[in-house]
């Protein structure tokens, strides 16, 4: 693989390819000829299944914009091996997302993918252009590299919302929370915390209770200022990782404390995701902790048109609350309460976020370089997908006859009685290139306006995307440091070492890398 790749950017070298500085930007060329038939080599996304030969939707997005769409079909579970060795061997698609920023990072360097000039965008695609940054003042700062831009960013609609934790209810009215009332600081949080652990709240005469387990912990951890595995602003304008955010020893050591006390399941390394679903916790739903934060606001949402009636078909339609669906069939829907991130003794809080841009990135061949026409093409269909409601909604419902769908408040476009798709399953994800929040707010009213009214999901979150591409000396120390840190935070949490710990594992990670890969990452911060 090594070695394919090698010779892939030893032609590019060659050809003079590796860089794609405009130096000499002609904005006129980058138009296109409607009439001029295009073949365009499409991987603007990625498909749990191809998309079949003659598919309708492909057929008049062809005709719609005069082109040939050859749609590739990459495995998403071997996407980035998969993708990597087709281009090792010489293929390329003319349009391509990059799942992360491991990838985005090594196909610049290595020259496959071009220069992609803002200026070009606004022309190309204004309408898309104007929404990502009305979204995201900063969305394009996500495919940016060494000051200049490389592609499109993907945004996310739920990156708007952070996550929340939720509760045991009727484990919290046992000891005074009543009427959706829930622990709101870490002091809060820590009296109720041993009450769980103490008083026996499932009330089996059993001292075989805890209180949170691992995703309990995020929250906790961002009451003191960041979360271990994802970056922050320190807030004086520089990155660190919150791995070695100095707030992360205050907050090991109440953990430390916890653990010691039996707050903690000891079970927590293995994690509260032990099969199915990845948001479900199993520990909340078999009763053995009250309090956790697997999953994001709509894996919370409750069934908005009620369950099923079999007997009248009526409810049951809304797909979202995954997470509160499956807790409410073995205990029920009373006996869960979204809660609050606490506040630590610093007022700060927070748990996971998406952010509102993505780590993906879509990025161009260096071909296109060369082809400014049909790069213009290419930009005028993402575009118009992303920006023309009408033609989204054809592309959300994989379905030409948008007429065939009432609009329902509760649960946004439904097909109308007796309708049925002519295509076999669908294939949004191909062609929804930039995800476009603001249509899905469309077409998802009930999920995002219930989240909205809810002010949980609006306190504040700690990004996975602040660093949103690989620095230079990642690949090489990266592992080790990761497992480093993992490994020290365990031991600290479980006894195994004192929490003084810390601070010769902040030495020891800098020491491995984790230095230089700050200093890059603060170069690429303050360049943006």
């Amino acid at each position: 693989m090594k070695k394919g790749i090698a010779l892939l950017l030893a032609l590019l070298l060659t050809l003079g390819c590796v860089s794609h500085a405009l130096a000499e930007l002609d904005l006129s060329k980058y138009v296109s000829n409607p009439e001029e038939t295009i073949t365009i080599e499409w991987l603007a996304g990625h498909d749990t299944d191809a998309i079949p030969e003659g598919d309708t939707v492909v057929a008049w997005l062809e005709q719609k914009f005069n082109v040939k769409l050859n749609v590739w079909f990459v495995e998403r579970e071997n996407y980035d091996e998969l993708l990597t060795a087709r281009i090792a061997g010489g293929e390329i698609p003319d349009v391509f997302m990059l799942q992360n920023a491991q990838q985005f990072s090594k196909w610049i360097k290595q020259g496959v993918v071009m220069e992609l000039p803002l200026e070009v965008i606004q022309q190309c695609m204004p309408e898309s252009y104007e929404w990502l940054l009305e979204y995201d003042p900063g969305c394009f700062s996500t495919v940016s590299y060494n000051g200049h831009n490389y592609g499109l960013p993907r945004v996310n609609g739920d990156g708007y919302f952070n996550y929340a934790p939720f509760w045991r209810a009727d484990w919290l009215a046992k000891f005074g929370y009543t009427d959706g009332k829930v622990p709101m600081t870490l002091e809060e949080c820590e009296e109720v915390f041993y009450k769980f652990a103490n008083e026996d709240p499932d009330g089996n005469g059993e001292k075989d209770t805890y209180a949170l387990s691992l995703t309990g912990m995020n929250p906790i951890f961002g009451a003191f200022g960041a979360l271990p595995d994802r970056w922050v602003d320190d807030g004086e304008g520089n990155l660190v990782y919150g791995g070695v955010y100095p707030g992360m020893k205050d907050a090991l050591t109440l953990l430390a404390k916890w653990y010691k006390d039996g707050l903690v399941d000891p079970e927590f390394i293995t994690g509260e995701n032990q099969g199915g679903y990845w948001a479900l916790s199993v520990p909340f739903e078999n009763g053995q902790i009250g309090f956790s934060s697997s999953g994001a606001y709509y894996h919370l949402a409750p069934d908005f048109d009620g369950p099923k009636n079999e007997e009248t078909g009526e409810g049951g339609n809304f797909q979202y609350g995954r997470t509160m669906r499956t807790f409410a069939a073995t205990v029920g829907y009373d006996k869960m309460v979204i809660g609050y991130n606490p506040t630590g003794p610093d007022g700060k809080q927070g748990g996971e976020s998406w952010g509102l841009t993505t780590d993906e990135a879509m990025v161009f061949s260096y071909k296109l370089a060369d082809q400014p026409a049909k790069l213009a093409r290419i930009l005028e269909i993402i575009n118009t997908i992303g920006s023309d409601f009408d033609t989204w909604l054809k592309i959300w419902n994989w379905d030409l006859e948008s007429e065939q769908y009432d609009y329902d408040e509760l649960l946004g476009y439904v097909a109308k009685e007796g309708h049925e798709r002519a295509d076999e399953g669908t294939h949004t994800n191909m062609f929804n290139t930039l995800q476009n929040p603001f249509f899905a707010m469309r077409v998802k009213p009930a999920q995002y306006e219930w989240a909205k009214s809810l002010p949980q999901f609006r306190t504040g979150g700690y990004s996975n995307t602040m660093l949103p591409i690989t620095t230079a000396s990642m690949p090489q120390y990266w592992e080790n440091l990761d497992t480093l840190r993992k490994t020290t935070y365990v031991q600290i949490i479980t006894g195994e070492k004192p929490v003084e710990a810390f601070d010769d594992f902040v030495k020891q990670w800098n020491d491995m890398g984790g230095a230089q890969i700050t200093e890059e990452a603060n170069e690429w911060y303050h360049s943006r």
